[in-house]
């Protein structure tokens, strides 16, 4: 016989609910996922499930690889699977006004996600500062890069350790009420404080280890202060080289500009001399051989070209009078 305070499970024509590529299975008061009636339509890629009853996703959620668009909000999830990162295929997922505090860090496997919104969640305080507030699109978009960036410098090993000692002090510290006053009783309460020591401790560094596990990633080789601040220094480094390299380039191509500018103004000043020369030369020295050149010319050009010669060839020669003359006779 069910308990009074059971609630009986909903089930869901899955069939009906499918259009096209998404299944909207929201407003359905669903307790578990019908994971395998999903997963015979191989073309859902949209998968709405907001605003129903779910606690969990179940254990088999990880096979829907082909989804694109996840919507889980408004549900009481307290959890996501370890298994969740499979969905590699994933791009839009939206866990708004659910019960997370953790994140899986198979979230480091979601390449393609580019929305994150997990707003009206009671996240932990080291989840807090990488999600942010995802207010907006922009913010939604920043926690997802945040995020998947976040878990994927994690090694392994390390956040399997580290979840393995917040589980034992969690189970110390439940059955911790007897055995203190067992011991209190037969030591005098004197020696019963060392153990509750060790175990505040134990719970301190637990906490501090699940704070920096989702902030600071673990670094491969090396210890992270040092690597850190080497890093630093050497991008400090390497931006003052490039603003050099910079400047030489920039000084380098004004000197070749300002060099071929002078060379081609000298070019320009030898030539133009050579011409005036050979001018000189053949109009007023060598005769003849001006006339040979005026019949090459071609007849419509002729006159023209020497009417223009003979009168460069009087003002030349009044000038040269004028400077040969002394000021007096003049």
């Amino acid at each position: 016989m069910p308990k009074p305070g059971d609630k009986a499970k909903v089930k869901v024509n899955v069939k009906e609910r499918v259009v096209d590529e998404s299944c909207d299975l929201s407003l359905s008061e669903l307790s578990e996922i019908p994971v395998r009636e999903i997963a015979s339509f191989k073309r859902v890629t949209v998968l709405d499930l907001s605003s129903n009853r779910l606690l969990n996703l179940g254990k088999n959620f990880s096979i829907l690889t082909r989804l694109v668009r996840l919507d889980l909000s408004k549900n009481q999830i307290t959890f996501l699977p370890e298994d969740f990162g499979q969905l590699e295929q994933l791009r839009h997922l939206d866990l708004y006004n659910n019960c997370l505090e953790h994140l899986p860090i198979s979230f480091g496997q979601l390449r393609r996600l580019r929305y994150l919104d997990l707003k009206g969640n009671p996240l932990a305080p080291a989840w807090q500062k990488i999600v942010g507030c995802c207010s907006t699109q922009k913010d939604c978009q920043q926690a997802a890069k945040n995020t998947v960036s976040i878990c994927a410098n994690y090694k392994p090993e390390f956040i399997e350790r580290e979840r393995l000692a917040a589980q034992e002090t969690a189970q110390k510290m439940a059955g911790a009420g007897d055995s203190n006053v067992s011991s209190a009783q037969a030591n005098g309460g004197k020696k019963s404080t060392k153990p509750n020591n060790k175990k505040a401790k134990a719970k301190k560094l637990a906490a501090g280890g699940d704070n920096e596990l989702t902030i600071k990633p673990v670094n491969a080789g090396g210890s992270a202060g040092s690597s850190g601040t080497g890093n630093g220094s050497g991008s400090k480094s390497n931006q003052k080289n490039n603003q050099k390299k910079k400047n030489s380039n920039g000084g380098s191509w004004l000197n070749l500009l300002s060099r071929a500018a002078l060379s081609s103004l000298v070019t320009f000043l030898v030539l133009f001399v050579i011409n005036l020369l050979i001018i000189y030369m053949i109009m007023f020295k060598n005769p003849d051989i001006a006339d040979k050149l005026v019949e090459y010319i071609p007849h419509q050009y002729r006159d023209w070209i020497l009417t223009k010669t003979e009168i460069f060839r009087l003002r030349v020669t009044d000038w040269i009078s004028e400077f040969r003359t002394p000021p007096e006779e003049h």
